[in-house]
């Protein structure tokens, strides 16, 4: 299998006295993609409730009870479904997640949040980065695609950077989308990855 640079898929275990055990999917230079634990609900909660971090998605921001179902939801294992929390300095900062949309055609999609606190130090690249090499590897997808609203500068170069490319544009109902009026579309398949 191919690495990625400064990309570790690891099976291994992080915890202390202190810190309960939590499985680790990914290290790259500065964070850990792991496992969720029942304990993260506060640190899930404090960006899934902020306006600011939602202001793009398609949901949020989030009562309590919707954090603790999505928590819930993201403790259970699904065939075809990496859910995993953003860690950094040991801390939850963010969720992330690759799943498979077409099982026959081998494709799927990723997706991202990061509380603010941590925007602009390119942590977002480094869990895209992240999310394309375990979809590719783990869940053995031939096409990863993500998207984002049009009004999302940040998201678009995220996922350029993480080696997605723009495919193109799908008009909204900003009725049914919470204010967005366009989606951008973006891809990357493994055959392309493989040659760069």
């Amino acid at each position: 299998m191919e690495q990625v640079p400064g990309l570790d898929v690891a099976h291994s275990v992080e915890g202390s006295s202190a810190q309960p055990t939590r499985r680790i999917s990914a290290t790259s230079k500065s964070l850990a993609l792991a496992e969720f634990l029942e304990t993260d609900i506060d640190a899930l909660h404090s960006f899934a409730s902020d306006p600011m971090v939602c202001r793009y998605s398609l949901w949020g921001p989030n009562k309590l009870e919707e954090s603790q179902a999505f928590l819930s939801d993201a403790l259970v294992t699904k065939p075809g479904r990496l859910m995993m929390a953003v860690m950094f300095g040991g801390a939850v900062i963010g969720t992330a997640s690759v799943w498979t949309t077409n099982e026959e055609q081998r494709i799927g999609e990723l997706g991202y949040t990061l509380h603010q606190d941590y925007w602009g130090q390119g942590l977002g690249t480094e869990v895209a980065v992240a999310l394309v090499d375990l979809g590719f590897r783990l869940l053995q997808l031939r096409q990863i695609e993500a998207t984002c609203d049009s009004r999302n500068v940040g998201s678009s170069k995220v996922l350029i950077k993480a080696g997605l490319r723009f495919v193109g544009r799908r008009a909204e109902d900003p009725g049914s989308t919470g204010g967005r009026n366009e989606t951008l579309l973006y891809m990357v398949e493994s055959e392309t990855r493989a040659h760069n």
